[in-house]
């Protein structure tokens, strides 16, 4: 890297998910009728929900695919069960309902787990990733999940300013370079369509605020709450910086992470730093400490 970069302004390579690894691969259809593809890589599904622990999902980000978390496969797959899938008409899922919100989106997620019979999970999330993960907690599915790192998201789409963010360089390049991405596993078919259908939700949602997540049970107050970091980067242009500042009060006792030298896109960028939070993430628990007084 040259002495003049810095991390936050690199726009690396899209990694690319080696399949030969996954344990499976495939469609799955949901009781909506959707279909999704997904992939499970490192220790077997059947292994660690019969050993009691919780699978790893990843989430992508908009218009791009599950390829994009690559690097965090590689370096989780070791230790865990990690499960990707792709968005509705991104990576290799088909577009099979065009008519979008983040609710259903929700249902759509859990209908995947409820095909592979996983009832919960710890979910690494990223932009669009992480909208969903918000959904899953805004629209009853809170309990399919143990916890949430929850990086770079929205709570209000009127008060994100497109027009600003497209002027960014590197949006600019990646709305470039995802289309191509996506033209390569959906031939035939038009883009424009594609990302129409998103951007038409995009600009009617979401509305959320702390009274959106009143139901979610609280961290300390009751065992089946899940544990929620709220994260972004100190160098994300992309989002409204106050966004996450509002966001890390809509749950009591939720977890706020300013990631340093972290732009957008630092789980590809800056992937050391991100995967060093994912692991402090991860051992994040509930412990109950007895302190004895010595008199």
């Amino acid at each position: 890297m040259p002495q003049d970069t810095v991390p936050w302004d690199i726009f690396p390579p899209t990694p690319k998910l080696d399949l030969s690894e996954a344990e499976q691969q495939g469609l799955v259809k949901t009781k909506r009728g959707i279909r999704l593809w997904h992939a499970i890589f490192g220790i077997p599904l059947e292994k660690t929900l019969r050993a009691g622990r919780v699978p790893i999902l990843l989430m992508h980000g908009g218009v791009s695919s599950s390829d994009w978390n690559a690097l965090q496969v590689k370096y989780l797959a070791p230790n865990h069960t990690v499960i990707v899938l792709d968005l509705p008409g991104h990576g290799r899922s088909p577009f099979d309902d065009r008519e979008l919100s983040y609710e259903k989106l929700a249902s759509d997620v859990a209908g995947v787990l409820d095909v592979l019979k996983v009832p919960k999970v710890a979910i690494i999330s990223w932009s669009e990733g992480t909208m969903l993960a918000w959904s899953m907690l805004a629209y009853d599915q809170h309990h399919r999940i143990d916890r949430a790192f929850c990086y770079s998201a929205l709570d209000d789409y009127r008060k994100a300013d497109a027009e600003k963010v497209m002027q960014i360089w590197m949006v600019g390049e990646y709305f470039a370079r995802t289309r191509r991405e996506w033209e390569e596993t959906h031939p035939g078919q038009k883009w424009d369509d594609f990302l129409g259908a998103w951007m038409t939700m995009w600009t009617r949602e979401p509305i959320w605020t702390a009274e959106t997540f009143k139901h979610v049970p609280v961290r300390g107050e009751s065992k089946d709450a899940p544990i929620v970091w709220i994260v972004t980067g100190d160098h994300d242009e992309w989002i409204p910086p106050e966004t996450h500042d509002r966001m890390a009060k809509f749950i009591p006792n939720s977890s706020y992470l300013k990631m340093p030298s972290a732009g957008h896109l630092t789980f590809i960028q800056n992937p050391g730093i991100y995967h060093r939070m994912i692991d402090c993430f991860l051992e994040d628990a509930n412990v109950v400490s007895t302190l004895k007084a010595s008199l």
